[in-house]
């Protein structure tokens, strides 16, 4: 495939809807904070932050974190999450780039780089995935720690499925509804994110009457975005690891630590250390 990956995440606003956080960063924060002891972690880059929810929490926890996005709402959205938060500069900061770019934007010398919510998956094919994973590699100390979080592409390729499970949230606009229609291209996955939203007006108390093709009789809006990602199954991910530098691969199912079932885990988590003396 060539060309840059068009597309991207959902809207800022619409992502923070879709995600339950609290029950999320809940799950994940002992296994970050296990894995940063371990590593000896004092300062985090999130590539593909979005929204900056990790990046918030790593904050939070009295670490030095950047949080990279090539998307200004999103940005926006990261910042104002912090405000709300009480965390900001000097701790938490957040730059505009993309992958690739961490070393130049930044710097090296970082104990930890993430990415996290199937951010990676945006790189321009297994040649933009070596890029990345280069440019990881020389933001790193030695022995610093990298983690690719993303969905289990090996399973969604293999099994051909064409749909992730739908999620239904109630706000106040009214119940919105956030799909994920999946369709296989050339070295790739397509994603059709579809965001149904019923206006809180038209919800249980109103007429059941209405006209199946009109939103504005039926409250009913929908808005669609589509994104085409590189395809990543884990053992992609685990050969472009090892040529990149790194050591200690391991692919897990979830935020347990336990291994990965390919044929079964919905997401797959890949930790590895940058080769070199651990300081």
């Amino acid at each position: 495939m060539t060309g840059p990956r068009q597309g991207g995440v959902e809207p800022a606003r619409d992502y923070d809807q879709m995600v339950d956080w609290g029950k999320r960063l809940g799950r994940e924060e002992p296994f970050f904070r296990g894995l940063f002891a371990e590593a000896g972690v004092r300062r985090v880059v999130d590539v593909g932050c979005g929204s900056g929810q990790h990046a918030i929490m790593f904050a939070g926890w009295g670490l030095e974190v950047a949080g990279v996005d090539p998307s200004g709402p999103m940005l926006a959205q990261a910042r104002d999450n912090a405000r709300a938060a009480s965390v900001g500069e000097p701790g938490l900061r957040f730059v505009e780039g993309g992958f690739g770019e961490v070393e130049a934007l930044l710097g090296g010398g970082w104990d930890a780089i993430v990415t996290l919510g199937n951010g990676l998956p945006h790189v321009d094919g297994p040649a933009g995935l070596a890029a990345t994973l280069a440019d990881f590699a020389a933001a790193l100390r030695p022995g610093g720690v990298v983690v690719l979080h993303l969905l289990n592409h090996r399973r969604l390729l293999d099994g051909r499925i064409r749909m992730l499970p739908a999620v239904l949230r109630e706000t106040e606009e009214g119940d919105r509804v956030f799909l994920k229609v999946l369709d296989y291209v050339e070295d790739g996955i397509m994603f059709d994110f579809v965001t149904l939203t019923r206006d809180a007006e038209v919800g249980p108390g109103a007429d059941n009457a209405f006209t199946y093709d009109d939103p504005a009789a039926t409250g009913w809006h929908l808005r669609s975005r589509r994104s085409v990602h590189t395809a990543l199954p884990v053992d992609l991910l685990e050969d472009a690891l090892d040529g990149a530098g790194f050591t200690g691969v391991r692919a897990l199912g979830d935020h347990t630590g336990r291994a990965l079932d390919v044929g079964a885990d919905e997401s797959v988590i890949v930790v590895a250390r940058r080769a070199g003396e651990e300081r």
